[in-house]
């Protein structure tokens, strides 16, 4: 009996022991982008790694073209299988850091005019479904446009997101119809607080003339080349007010001038006159003065 009293705890504890508790979910961050990003999953969201991004376009989109290239994956909205109505599209550009110097001159009506040059007549781009705004605090660039598809019967919608980093820019594209809208900017919060860049990485990390940049600007990332071929001037003359090149002419200003600043306020040399005039001569030497003795037989 007293056998039985001991080993009924002991039975109990094991079977305890060996329940896994309820609804533990994994909700580590996954690093992209070596090491620049990271990813903190979302049960609204379902995530497709780079490498499965192919197979699951060609299974679940029709193997339908994506913006951005998926270079850091996919993010699906869980519900939405088998054939989703949006999904986002993640990419990772770190060709370099992007100004945002330009945010006050972002022009909706050149951007989207020559958007449309560029256009090509593939996407039949029609305007915009939400012009281009900056947000500064957080360094977040967005934009989306209007476009045809399936021979005109489907008003789509490409939906931008562009977040600035150190060395590069973080993207999310979302290819979507217009009815699909509301939906997106609703669920846009989460998508962003999804996904972020590893502290030393951020915008405000950036070391000038240290780190590598490019000349794009926020005009640059909504229009691309296309801002090359309707304004070349326009484009270099963005370059020249990029960040890079304003402190590498400061540096050149700083390095050229201080011969003449020392010159001006360092330390002044003697005059001339007591400079050139010749030290004094040295006093001649004691004349010698003989003994006068008693002569000798000798002398």
């Amino acid at each position: 009996m007293r056998l039985l009293k001991l080993l009924i705890p002991l039975v109990c504890a094991l079977l305890l022991g060996g329940v896994s508790p309820a609804g533990a979910t994994d909700e580590t961050p996954l690093s992209l982008a070596d090491k620049a990003v990271t990813l903190t999953p979302n049960p609204a969201f379902h995530y497709v790694t780079a490498a499965d991004t192919k197979a699951f376009l060609e299974r679940h989109w029709r193997g339908r073209p994506v913006a951005g290239g998926a270079g850091l994956g996919l993010l699906v909205p869980v519900g939405s299988a088998p054939e989703p109505a949006w999904l986002v599209v993640l990419s990772y550009d770190g060709s370099g850091h992007v100004s945002d110097l330009d945010a006050g001159r972002l022009d909706a009506d050149a951007l989207l005019a020559a958007l449309k040059s560029a256009d090509g007549g593939t996407l039949r781009l029609t305007g915009w479904a939400r012009p281009p705004r900056y947000d500064e605090s957080s360094h977040t660039l967005v934009w989306a446009t209007r476009r045809l598809a399936d021979g005109g019967a489907v008003d789509g919608l490409d939906y931008h997101v562009r977040l600035l980093g150190r060395r590069g820019v973080l993207g999310l594209d979302i290819a979507a119809r217009m009815n699909d809208l509301p939906t997106i900017e609703g669920e846009m919060p989460a998508l962003l607080s999804m996904i972020r860049f590893t502290p030393g990485n951020g915008y405000r990390d950036y070391v000038p003339i240290a780190d590598q940049s490019v000349t794009l600007g926020l005009s640059g990332l909504v229009a691309g080349d296309a801002l090359v071929k309707g304004g070349l001037l326009d484009h270099l003359w963005a370059g020249i007010r990029s960040q890079s090149f304003i402190y590498l002419v400061a540096v050149l200003i700083v390095m050229l001038g201080a011969p003449r600043l020392r010159r001006y306020w360092g330390p002044k040399p003697p005059p001339a006159s007591a400079r050139d005039q010749e030290p004094p001569a040295p006093p001649p030497p004691p004349k010698r003065v003989d003994h006068d003795g008693p002569k000798g037989p000798w002398s």
